[in-house]
């Protein structure tokens, strides 16, 4: 600043040794120039430091963050500052990408660090699809949604055979490097949408800062994610265009059309060799997409549809292909999908939008976290909104990210996923409502007070997210005798014997026979809360005969498993009366018409032989 004073108001050219002065004092200093790495490096060596004063026996229904020391949140303190450091000053590549490993590995490599298995059951119904491929097996039920949606199944089972490492090891660092890949389309996206790399590295950061809602783990959305993201580059790079004013329709739509694209600025153009190119990759790139998860196809459909409508792609029948690919895909399978999941199976848009857990009779930390996560949503998606209000006198400047933000939520008019569409719709807009705050915060001019705010301000969403991703940590993380416990039934049970599980929160199906135990390959292990409706206090005084009588409709000599993560996933929930489960384990074992065929510390498996044949 007082150099451009003294430019200003000296005229001509600074004499030799008043310009060597000057740059000698614009010349950052040692210090200057080392402070960012080092707090990044610092933030690190505290976070990695306080991970070995964790004792992972313990157990706290608020998860992660009540486990951990004070240094834990030092390290991710300092490693948010050093990041903001570098991005107002030095503006490094390398110091900048540190920072964001960094936060990587804080959020999405704590986990696997501490705990060998993978975390979250729904992991472990994956690892038995992919130890059927790793066997040398192919598609050969027309029932089982996993080997009709065999992507991401047969890449990580040639992974496995190409490194020689476990099923269960890629697993549990899946997230971790799941996190690390999905930088580079973010990073890409942004840079083609915005000339500032400010403002490409802080989408990155704030991606991952904001991004609770647990789909990196080994599973088909999220390799479906990735690649739905290099189909959007595809489209932002070479079928974008610089969107025009209509001439025809309505006075008042022509002039909101007029409107919407002011500020818009010229798209590069591209040679109609490269054009078609990139039409070849965009439907090889959304072929693999489609035939990796049922949903995600249709979220790009949604967003390719809405920027068709706006005027930014061209050729206009861009999204006609993509939904060739789909309705080519799933019309042979549109029976099955329809009876066992329902297409359309609400057009209420409300009930959509409603998460998985309904029950408000959980712990006080179950409450919490709900809470926190909740928060955290809507809150990045109402700085999102004020950051596109912000623009309202150049809303082309916006146009496109605002659009790909908002087209998740169009999916919400037509499925609930099983209740989980609305974090998908979360999942897919946030890359592009991390842009829009990320492009409106470096726009601020007011930078020495907006760098420690902007500080505060990722450290605060970092634990949120945390909280959101690893607050459940009491009953998502299974210990090894639960494991080699559902190892051990899957290797000598009797084949074709139905599985009856606590509570639907156990590390089954994680062998290629996890079809072998008179299970329907589309649908889950049927457990006594939700299938049986023996939830709340029903599985008390008596409950036993109860317990009994739904074991006799399973067919002959089913089993029944119960483990400690069912038992403090059902009260973490408030669906079963505290101890119901441990009573149940002591009530089965030695009672008439029940066998023990395997217990350990923290499993029990019975055998129920009073069942019809």
């Amino acid at each position: 600043m007082t150099r451009a004073f003294t430019d200003a108001g000296t005229p001509g050219a600074l004499p030799g040794s008043a310009r060597a002065s000057s740059a000698r004092r614009d010349r950052p200093s040692r210090a200057r120039r080392t402070l960012a790495p080092l707090v990044v490096l610092a933030g690190l060596v505290s976070w990695a430091v306080s991970l070995t004063q964790v004792d992972t026996a313990t157990r706290s229904d608020y998860g992660l963050l009540a486990l951990v020391g004070p240094l834990f949140y030092v390290g991710l303190a300092l490693v948010c500052t050093g990041f903001v450091v570098e991005l107002f000053d030095q503006r490094r590549t390398w110091v900048l990408i540190a920072g964001v490993v960094g936060l990587v590995a804080i959020i999405d490599a704590t986990v696997p660090v501490l705990y060998a298995n993978p975390e979250y059951a729904w992991t472990y119904k994956h690892l038995g699809v992919v130890e059927w491929f790793r066997e040398g097996n192919g598609v050969t039920d027309p029932r089982d949604i996993y080997q009709q949606w065999p992507a991401l199944f047969t890449a990580v089972a040639a992974l496995g055979d190409l490194t020689g490492t476990s099923t269960l090891a890629l697993a549990a660092w899946a997230p971790f490097a799941a996190s690390l890949l999905v930088c580079l389309p973010v990073f890409a996206i942004a840079r083609t949408l915005s000339d500032d790399r400010r403002v490409a590295f802080l989408t990155v950061f704030l991606f991952h800062a904001g991004l609770w809602v647990g789909t990196a783990y080994l599973s088909p959305q999220a390799y479906a994610f990735h690649l739905s993201l290099g189909c959007v580059l595809v489209v932002l790079a070479w079928l974008r265009r610089t969107p025009t004013e209509w001439r025809r329709g309505p006075s008042w739509l022509r002039r909101l059309k007029a409107w919407s694209v002011r500020g818009s600025e010229p798209v590069p153009p591209v040679s109609q060799r490269s054009r078609w190119g990139a039409l070849a990759l965009l439907y090889v790139v959304f072929a693999t997409v489609t035939i990796a998860h049922q949903l995600s196809p249709y979220m790009l459909i949604a967003a390719f549809v809405l920027l068709t409508v706006l005027g930014t792609v061209r050729p206009r029948w861009t999204v006609l292909g993509c939904l060739l690919v789909a309705a080519a895909y799933l019309l042979p399978r549109l029976d099955f999908i329809n009876s066992a999941y329902g297409l359309l199976d609400s057009l209420r848009f409300w009930e959509n939008a409603e998460g998985v857990v309904s029950t408000t009779t959980g712990t006080a930390g179950q409450v919490f976290t709900s809470t926190v996560a909740s928060a955290l949503a809507l809150g990045i998606w109402l700085s999102g909104a004020l950051a596109v209000l912000a623009s309202w006198r150049t809303p082309g400047r916006v146009l496109v990210p605002a659009a790909l933000a908002f087209a998740p939520f169009l999916i919400l008019l037509g499925q609930s996923y099983g209740g989980e569409a609305i974090y998908r719709v979360y999942l897919f807009s946030l890359p592009f409502t991390a842009f829009l705050i990320a492009q409106a915060v470096l726009r601020i001019r007011w930078q020495r007070v907006l760098a420690p705010a902007l500080a505060v301000v990722l450290v605060a969403v970092s634990l949120a997210a945390i909280q959101g991703l690893h607050g459940t940590l009491a009953w998502s993380t299974f210990s090894e005798d639960e494991v080699e416990a559902m190892q051990w039934l899957y290797a000598n049970g009797e084949q074709g014997r139905t599985l009856v599980v606590g509570a639907q929160n156990a590390p089954g199906r994680l062998t290629a026979d996890y079809n072998a135990f008179g299970v329907p390959s589309s649908g889950g292990d049927p457990d006594l809360i939700t299938f049986a409706g023996l939830g709340g206090d029903q599985l008390d005084d008596g409950g036993l005969p109860a317990v009994e009588e739904f074991m006799a409709t399973q067919g002959e000599r089913p089993y029944l498993v119960v483990t400690r993560s069912m038992i403090e996933y059902s009260e973490y929930y408030g669906l079963l009366s505290d101890g119901s489960l441990q009573r149940l384990q002591e009530a089965v074992t030695g009672a008439p018409g029940w066998s023990t065929v395997y217990e350990n510390d923290d499993a029990l498996i019975a055998r129920f032989d009073g069942g019809r044949p």
